[in-house]
């Protein structure tokens, strides 16, 4: 099934807030989800991330609620047809493993920094799909922080936006999230990769607008849970190796360095180093392959990141293996020049190169192979590089 990338409503998405509420949106916000092209599971270990925002996006209708009530959030998911309602104070929000986890994970970061508000109401409505690796949560929890900036400016400025978001995810979600999601969503520049150290949060924004090749995006629709904990055990994995060789990030690992310890670290803790290390690697020559438009040389280095993940870091499964199979054997002939596996893996999308004059055969080649390799039916969407999270102008909703 072909996707429209493109975004939603937002006079729609206003006048829906009306109708329910009896009066107009003070705000709307607008958030990205993401796609890493490459250098997944290096960022939880200080390591080198290339993601880029996609052009689907989660918005939020908001407005201050009753003066004279104690101060209380309302939201409303258009998506899930899901209410919910919360104080808003220090100390008093709790978990309850509902999507408001990721509103009031960073409600309480305000709180404790000190933000003083009234009542809110807010009605979201997302074209992120759920659950499949392309942030969702994350740009949930970054809207939301762009709507409380609103309330209090300066309480909380944007270089300190992204780790208070992963914070919140931290603590309400409980998912131990690296920086590179809320970076992202955050910060993008449209018609830029975000090459982003994640130690120092030192970025570089990367043209990417060669009008020959696109990014492909694709949902296997296996489904996966970050917090099964799979992924927790990987990062405990990473920092059990640091321990063996004395390091404080695996970003602080050579390759040379982790064959020369293979025997102390063992065979597993030796797999996951060595996939940490060689993914630094392959992320900065991608940067590299980028800036010459050496799209083969890019190709070859996502389906090694592919493999990497998938036999060293053990993240990938039986639908994003047959995928990124299936795309190699549509090759450089068929338009595609390079795919692998994209997120935190345990299921979700694929990410591929592709030749953008040959994208509408290969989404239906790759669907009708993959449904008779699976018997899933797949979701395939284009994208080009988005800008990060930010408050729409009034003239962008407002009716004239």
């Amino acid at each position: 099934m072909i996707e429209d990338s493109g975004t939603r409503c937002a006079s729609g998405l206003a006048n829906f807030f009306k109708a329910r509420f009896g009066h107009a949106p003070e705000w709307l916000v607008s958030a990205p989800g993401r796609v890493n092209l490459i250098g997944d599971h290096t960022d939880h270990n200080g390591g080198f991330v290339l993601p880029m925002a996609i052009e689907k996006r989660t918005m939020f209708a908001a407005a201050r609620g009753n003066r004279n009530e104690p101060p209380r959030l309302g939201a409303y998911s258009m998506n899930l047809d899901a209410s919910d309602e919360f104080g808003l104070a220090e100390g008093k929000l709790e978990r309850t493993g509902g999507w408001t986890d990721y509103l009031k994970g960073v409600c309480a970061e305000f709180l404790e920094r000190g933000l003083s508000c009234g009542s809110l109401e807010i009605v979201v409505d997302s074209e992120v799909p759920m659950g499949c690796g392309l942030s969702s949560s994350a740009a949930l929890a970054v809207a939301t922080a762009r709507l409380l900036q609103q309330l209090q400016p300066g309480l909380v400025g944007d270089a300190e936006l992204a780790a208070l978001c992963q914070a919140a995810e931290h603590r309400f979600a409980g998912v131990p999230v690296g920086i590179m999601d809320p970076y992202c969503i955050a910060n993008a520049k449209q018609g830029h990769l975000v090459y982003l150290d994640c130690r120092t949060l030192d970025a570089e924004h990367v043209v990417f607008d060669d009008s020959r090749v696109a990014v492909l995006i694709v949902d296997s629709k296996a489904s996966r849970d970050l917090r099964s904990g799979a992924y927790a055990r990987r990062r405990a994995q990473c920092v059990e190796a640091c321990e063996v060789l004395g390091l404080a990030e695996l970003r602080d690992a050579t390759e040379d360095s982790i064959e020369a310890a293979k025997d102390r670290l063992g065979e597993r803790l030796y797999r996951r180093a060595r996939h940490v290390t060689g993914e630094n690697r392959r992320t900065t020559a991608a940067v590299t392959a980028i800036k010459a438009r050496d799209w083969p040389r890019l190709g070859e280095l996502m389906y090694e990141s592919h493999d990497s993940l998938a036999q060293d870091f053990e993240t990938s499964c039986m639908e994003l293996d047959t995928l990124v199979d299936l795309a190699s054997g549509i090759g450089a002939a068929g338009g595609v020049l390079g795919a692998r596996m994209t997120g935190g893996g345990f299921g979700g999308c694929m990410v591929a190169l592709i030749e953008r004059s040959m994208a509408g055969t290969i989404i239906t080649t790759l669907s009708k192979r993959y449904a008779d390799a699976t018997g899933k039916l797949l979701s395939a969407f284009i994208s080009s590089p988005a800008a990060g999270a930010r408050v729409l102008e009034r003239h962008e909703w407002e009716s004239p």
